[in-house]
């Protein structure tokens, strides 16, 4: 598959999903990505998150070793659900695996509302839901 395949199939699929949901997937259609940086400049911790059908979805949350434990996760996730709620979205989901500490995401409020437990050496995904 080349990459040009790749964008004909999303780029379709796309489509097929905004006219199915007569626009209602574009909204509110942002991406609310933040990054913590120490003075230097130096990348630190981050979150990149998506909007559709009113909801933030949080894909990827990481924040530095030396870091974690101080609040930074907590005040990312903050937010982005701040941004996303003033955009008009009403929940946020996000998943992740038992070695990313899930207990991290209900400590903020997420609830598990699905857990895949079919991986290797006993890791679990857990899915995680908020409302806003």
């Amino acid at each position: 598959m080349t990459p040009e395949d790749r964008q004909v199939i999303c780029t379709s699929l796309y489509g097929h999903n905004v006219e199915k949901t007569d626009r209602l997937l574009q909204k509110p259609g942002i991406s609310v990505n933040l990054v913590l940086k120490n003075e230097a400049g130096q990348v630190f911790g981050g979150i990149l998150c998506e909007t559709f059908l009113y909801c933030l979805y949080i894909d990827v949350l990481w924040v530095h070793e030396s870091l974690r434990g101080r609040g930074y996760g907590k005040a990312l996730i903050l937010e982005a659900e701040r941004i996303a709620r003033e955009h008009g979205c009403t929940f946020a989901h996000t998943c992740t695996f038992t070695y990313q500490n899930p207990g991290f995401y209900q400590a903020a409020g997420y609830t598990i509302f699905a857990v895949l437990d079919d991986y290797p050496d006993g890791i679990k995904q857990f899915f995680l839901k908020k409302r806003l």
